[in-house]
């Protein structure tokens, strides 16, 4: 693997996760910058960070790792920034191709983000099936002249009119691996967190729902994780994850349908 550092800033947002980090921090000694926000760890996190080169600012909780890129998205020493979380490990083969891109100046104009493979891990097992499982695709790298982060939690972030993604090539077997939930109880905690923002975050994106709607969604959205997503290919976990889906779903569609009733009422 190469050693020259990228003029890339890497952004990651952190809270007691040293657990993490220990592995994922290493990884980005291919980035120029190394920007570690930290939300009041109380664990080693800091340190860690400090041993891993990367510079630590200490910011108060927010509710989403979105409200940080939004606010200091623009501010970073290079253009391209690169997102990723403490529980995800940039493999090599990742690192390998971002590298050839830069160094073999591939990156034309029009190119405004880089989208890497991506493979979900629960319990520390790889997923094959749900809506998380197999092969997805994610946005690892933005430049932030040609894309724009707000700070709406899983829709905040968004590639500006006239600049097109580039997509990393893939073998189906590498590609960051994203160590998602360790226990039933993490998943939960992670994304009731996630739940509290995220009817006003659909809102915004200007998504509307109705009853008919709210009434179909549990079954509609397990059909999609647990059939159409082969959920089933993961037994049991397959299983508990469309349940798991199907209450996040209609949970979120319900804070969205209670926001507009809302904002009809102030009309």
């Amino acid at each position: 693997m190469l050693n020259n550092k990228l003029p890339i800033s890497a952004i990651v947002v952190g809270y007691n996760e040293v657990g993490f980090l220990v592995n994922s921090l290493p990884k980005l000694a291919f980035c120029d910058e190394i920007l570690y926000y930290d939300l009041g760890s109380t664990d080693t996190s800091v340190e860690v960070a400090n041993n891993c080169g990367a510079k630590v600012i200490h910011h108060d909780k927010v509710p989403g790792c979105e409200w940080i890129h939004a606010k200091y998205g623009d501010k970073t020493k290079n253009k391209w920034i690169l997102i990723t979380d403490p529980d995800e490990i940039i493999d090599d083969f990742t690192i390998e191709n971002i590298q050839k891109l830069f160094n073999e100046n591939k990156l034309t104009d029009d190119i405004g983000c880089i989208l890497a493979p991506i493979f979900y891990y629960f319990k520390n097992k790889k997923l094959l099936g749900t809506i998380w499982g197999g092969e997805k695709r994610r946005l690892l790298l933005a430049h932030n002249e040609k894309f724009s982060f707000t700070a709406h939690v899983h829709q905040g972030r968004q590639l500006r009119d006239g600049y097109i993604p580039y997509h990393l090539s893939s073998d189906n077997q590498n590609g960051i691996k994203h160590y998602w939930a360790n226990s039933y109880l993490f998943l939960f905690k992670k994304h009731y967190r996630y739940l509290k923002n995220e009817g006003d975050a659909r809102f915004q994106n200007s998504q509307r729902t109705s009853l008919k709607e709210l009434a179909l969604a549990p079954l509609k959205s397990f059909r999609i994780c647990f059939f159409l997503a082969k959920g089933y290919k993961d037994g049991f976990t397959g299983l508990f994850l469309s349940l798991f889906w199907s209450w996040y779903e209609t949970s979120a569609l319900i804070r969205l349908y209670g926001i507009q009733i809302k904002q009809s009422a102030k009309h």
